[in-house]
């Protein structure tokens, strides 16, 4: 009988079961803080190398744009849009990119970079992707310290067909997405342009030098001028805004760092 009990008890163990008077979510959460734990010293390399990267980031302009050597793998980045829920890329990491954005100044403290940036009074920003999320849920604020990022059982939780509904695989998954990313852009804006009704072009422009970090390579190998704008009609005097136009300059800026990431100079 005791060998059956044993048999038992092993057996729940290595299913993963809830322990007595634990929930399956209560489970779910306290193997996710173990997920945390073991990725925990990759996301903090990777923190150590984002700031170190800042750090080398000249003064002077990114213009003209130029590459110290040739980038092996190709940078490819993906805007992220922090409203959407579905993370289509977890399965397959290198469809979300392998390069984040980070404001130049909070590169080395990414806790501070806004999670839903808005415009306002706010300095121009972009939302975090994974790998500074990755950072947020596994430093010294998420689950493991103070919990100022929480990670539930429903963290990354997908609303379409074909979703990973494992929370504690759903997490190793996003984990995995944030390590792929391999390159940072930070990026310093230097200017901001709000024009008065009836100029000549009206709509709010902001550019940015941005310099490419190679955070496994320790080095900042790029450098080139983005710009985002208001979206609108090429060719007529009607300027076409979303009801948000701060989010136009975060959309199309990203969209012309993707752009000029597929067009950098050859070393």
């Amino acid at each position: 009988m005791r060998v059956r009990v044993l048999v038992v008890v092993v057996a729940a163990l290595v299913a993963g079961c809830s322990g007595p008077g634990e929930t399956d979510e209560q489970r779910a959460e306290r193997e996710m803080r173990d997920v945390l734990a073991e990725y925990q010293p990759r996301f903090a390399q990777r923190r150590v190398a984002l700031a170190a990267a800042a750090e080398q980031v000249r003064a002077d302009s990114a213009d003209p744009a130029s590459c110290e050597r040739a980038l092996d793998p190709a940078p490819v980045f993906l805007g992220h849009d922090d409203r959407d829920l579905v993370m289509n890329s977890y399965n397959s990491p290198e469809q979300g990119g392998n390069v984040d954005a980070v404001p130049l100044h909070q590169a080395a403290v990414p806790e501070q970079i806004a999670d839903r940036p808005t415009g306002g009074t706010e300095p121009f920003a972009v939302a975090p992707g994974r790998l500074v999320r990755g950072m947020w849920i596994t430093g010294p604020q998420g689950p493991l310290g103070t919990n100022r990022f929480p990670v539930t059982a429903r963290y990354g939780d997908e609303p379409y067909r074909g979703a990973e509904h494992d929370p504690v695989r759903r997490l190793r998954k996003i984990l995995d997405v944030g390590l792929h990313k391999r390159y940072v852009a930070l990026y310093r804006v230097t200017g901001e342009r709000h024009p008065e009704p009836g100029a000549t072009d009206p709509r709010d422009t902001v550019t940015a030098d941005v310099f490419l970090a190679d955070l496994e390579r320790g080095d900042v190998p790029c450098r080139f001028v983005a710009t985002g704008h208001d979206y609108d009609l090429a060719g007529v005097d009607i300027s076409v805004h979303s009801a948000t136009p701060y989010e136009d300059l975060r959309t199309t800026f990203q969209l012309d760092i993707a752009e000029r990431l597929r067009t950098l100079p050859a070393h």
